[in-house]
């Protein structure tokens, strides 16, 4: 062997020995693996920008749904009563609720995709037709109501106008409505008056498509295709034939329709708090704020995120970075399903306590809302594990409600800078979540003056060193629920 093959085997052996002297060391030392572990690998486009530098990233790199606009706080306090609650209960509800509907009005558009997968669609007027004799024997908002509020759901979202096009309320504007086929009943009214009497906000979904409007010179396709177009029937025709696009109108006399029916919702019911627009808005915000003054507008003002493929921690840290608000509204599902209304799988396919209590702390540890989709049947009841899940819920927020209510929702927020713990802030106070180690690391944070169990009182043991923080709960201390830590800084 060659003297300079056995300097590189010496040289080898060299690196080896010191890289297994710092994984035992790392081993032997749990505060230095939290050290090495806790640190941000992905990309963190916010580091060292402005916000005016932050929202150009964001503009060009990620999906419109997470871009907003800038909201002047002090000049709006009306709207505190949104980033203070922080949790909302959307509630998808109509014809397309009610079998042998799959969930979901999208279910009547056709995609070569879903052709491919063999997913169902429907024909417009099998899905139509639904609305002939629905009446929601069952329909108690009430009762969905007083659970919510128990829960700690600050506001409600219920769908007054889906893709459909169908109206929950009689309405002098078109004839798909209530006032056509259910001899006048008013599901809005019973909605309004429940959700005010519990003590939440009002709110009112309201979609700029209706897919029942004209429908025979509609398209029923998405995404359109060049080659061809697809009618109500589900046929592909010349794609020269003129068929309304999927989410646009077909004209003045629908146009005016609409702006009907939402001034209706905005005069008929007393003070509403907030719309919530689809596909496109019917009316500005300054023109729904000379019918309702005080209402929040989420589409057109927030960013709104749809489900984790938008929503993920990442990517709403960058929105929250570059000042605007946000709100994350997802499907209570733990796998993928086409269902934002009510379909036979939602009864078992659904989040726990756990799951919906742990995706709370995480939207509000990273400045925003989680509005929630838990869709009521077709027959109007709430599925029996909604109340079993907002009892649980009432428990927790006893003792934990303050670590996601009214908390600070302004850049910067520690969660993924300082910790990978979602972990809020009111003030010197934080409240983190262990992982499933049972494990708090937080960086660059001053001494504490004490550490404790949020949901007790109790005193937890700390290590601090080098201006890090780490806490591992005790066994003991752990429930299936999450285990906020209370930690409070030194002065």
């Amino acid at each position: 062997m060659s003297k300079q093959m056995i300097i590189a085997v010496i040289a080898l052996l060299a690196v080896a020995g010191t890289a297994r002297a710092e994984e035992k060391t790392l081993a032997e030392d749990p505060f230095a693996l939290e050290q090495a572990t806790h640190q941000s690998t992905g990309e963190r486009p916010w580091v060292g920008k402005t916000p005016k530098e932050v929202q150009a990233w964001a503009r060009k790199n990620l999906h419109h749904k997470l871009i907003g606009k800038e909201i002047d706080s002090a000049a709006h306090p009306e709207w505190q009563w949104f980033r203070k609650s922080g949790l909302g209960l959307f509630l998808h509800w109509g014809p397309p609720s009610v079998a042998p509907n799959n969930g979901d009005a999208w279910a009547m558009v056709w995609s070569q995709a879903k052709a491919n997968a063999k997913r169902k669609m429907m024909l417009p007027e099998d899905m139509f037709a639904v609305a002939e004799t629905w009446n929601p024997e069952k329909y108690d908002p009430d009762k969905w109501m007083a659970a919510a509020a128990k829960a700690g759901f600050g506001y409600s979202v219920l769908t007054s106008r889906h893709h459909d096009g169908y109206c929950l309320w009689p309405s002098d504007y078109g004839t798909w409505d209530t006032g056509e086929h259910m001899n006048g009943r008013d599901l809005i009214k019973d909605y309004v008056e429940a959700t005010r009497k519990h003590g939440l906000r009002v709110g009112l979904y309201y979609s700029g498509p209706n897919w029942h409007y004209d429908y025979k010179n509609r398209e029923f396709m998405h995404p359109p295709n060049k080659d061809f177009r697809m009618n109500y029937k589900h046929e592909k025709i010349d794609a020269s034939n003129k068929l309304t696009s999927l989410m646009a109108s077909s004209g003045p006399a629908e146009k005016e329709e609409s702006e009907g029916q939402v001034r209706e919702l905005m005069s008929n019911y007393g003070p509403i708090d907030m719309m919530w627009w689809d596909g496109n808005s019917i009316m500005t915000p300054a023109e729904l704020a000379k019918l309702q003054p005080s209402i929040f507008v989420a589409r057109g003002l927030i960013a709104t995120p749809e489900g984790m493929h938008h929503g993920e921690s990442e990517n709403v840290k960058v929105t929250n970075e570059a000042g605007w608000w946000w709100e994350l509204c997802i499907k209570s599902e733990n796998r993928f399903t086409p269902n934002w209304h009510y379909g036979v799988e939602c009864e078992t396919n659904h989040w726990d306590t756990n799951k919906l209590l742990t995706e709370l702390i995480r939207c509000r540890s990273l400045g925003g809302n989680l509005l929630v989709n838990i869709p009521p049947r077709g027959n109007g009841e709430m599925m029996e594990w909604y109340y079993e899940v907002c009892d649980e819920m009432a428990g927790w927020m006893k003792h934990s409600r303050e670590a996601v209510y009214d908390v600070d929702l302004d850049a910067p927020l520690p969660t993924l800078d300082k910790t990978q713990n979602y972990t809020t802030k009111r003030g010197d106070l934080f409240y983190s979540l262990p992982d499933d180690q049972g494990v708090v690391f937080i960086r660059e944070l001053q001494r504490p003056a004490s550490v404790t169990l949020l949901r007790t009182g109790e005193t937890i043991d700390f290590q601090y060193r080098d201006g890090s923080l780490r806490i591992v709960l005790p066994e003991a201390m752990k429930t299936e629920l999450p285990d906020m830590v209370k930690i409070v800084l030194g002065k």
